[in-house]
């Protein structure tokens, strides 16, 4: 893609998602808040697993 957004183009960081998203905040790396929740959850099980 381009145009004057390009650079802002990036890609879910859920393991599992295939989706790209325009990063609207340095921070964001999901696209959505459900992706986001699925990747904070799976991490608290498996801090919770490793004990």
């Amino acid at each position: 893609m381009a145009g004057p957004e390009s650079p802002q183009l990036a890609p879910c960081a859920a393991a599992d998602c295939t989706r790209w998203f325009l990063r609207s905040h340095a921070a964001r790396r999901w696209c959505t808040t459900k992706c986001g929740n699925r990747v904070r959850a799976a991490r608290a099980y498996a801090a919770r697993k490793g004990r």
